[in-house]
């Protein structure tokens, strides 16, 4: 789903401007995390996990 470089990833958090919980979301997705590992690890439900990963697609095509 996110397969962006080192370089690519920097200049999406600069240019989107995600707050702190976002950028750990799309760290984790690049990694390749799940939705499950990713609400175990953040401490959050899966349902607020898929709401901010929406949110950060909808950011990034914004300024794609």
């Amino acid at each position: 789903m996110f397969d962006f470089t080192k370089e690519e990833y920097e200049m999406i958090i600069d240019k989107c401007m995600f707050n702190e919980e976002l950028s750990k979301i799309l760290e984790l997705k690049i990694k390749g995390y799940s939705i499950v590992q990713i609400a175990m690890k953040m401490n959050m439900s899966e349902r607020t996990v898929n709401r901010r990963v929406k949110k950060i697609k909808q950011k990034i095509y914004k300024i794609l």
